[in-house]
């Protein structure tokens, strides 16, 4: 078996250094230029932003989902609340660079049932990090 795959995976890269090595006709150049590019755009529109959910009570498969990039002296977490209750998050934020020790601050917010919008945290030196569920902000 292990004969086996690796034949499969030095035929698989062989075809592939022919596709490399045989010349491109312009068309085709072109074509793979603007797929590259366009790929490269929504890579880089994509990296600074992550996500996170919190899964829903009722109903069931539904989530509370949360997103953020950072600013430079803002947070704005994005949220799109799917369930049919309210959703309060515990947000933590970490601080940017540091390596050793771990200082975290925590914010907390609460979403109506249905509803998606966004608000605006002032984190000069912190960047969010997770979202937890909490039974309801203090």
């Amino acid at each position: 078996m292990y004969r086996k795959k690796l034949t499969s995976v030095l035929l698989g890269s062989a075809a592939a250094t022919a596709l490399l090595v045989a010349p491109a006709t312009a068309g085709t150049a072109q074509a793979s230029t603007k797929t590259a590019a366009a790929k490269a755009t929504t890579a880089s529109a994509q990296a600074g932003v992550e996500r996170d959910s919190i899964r829903c009570s009722k109903p069931r498969g539904k989530w509370a989902n949360y997103s953020w990039g950072e600013g430079n002296t803002t947070v704005t977490i994005y949220f799109n609340n799917h369930c049919s209750h309210k959703v309060s998050a515990k947000i933590a934020f970490e601080r940017k660079g540091s390596v050793g020790d771990k200082v975290t601050k925590y914010r907390c917010m609460t979403v109506n049932a249905h509803t998606k919008g966004k608000k605006k945290f002032y984190a000069a030196v912190y960047k969010p990090y997770s979202v937890t569920r909490v039974a309801r902000c203090s």
